[in-house]
């Protein structure tokens, strides 16, 4: 996971959080599954925000 502009990142799929402890859901979640999460990338951002 990678921190950018207050930002964390999931390194699996690229989503962006506000908060590290989403991310961090985001990521194991990705390397376990091989998918997403509906529930954890409902607290993901857009870009443009």
């Amino acid at each position: 996971m990678s921190k950018t502009n207050e930002l964390y990142k999931c390194p699996e799929c690229g989503f962006l959080y506000r908060e590290e402890q989403w991310a961090k859901k985001c990521e194991d979640w990705c390397k376990k599954y091989k998918s997403c999460n509906l529930e954890i990338t409902a607290h993901a951002i857009k870009e443009s925000e």
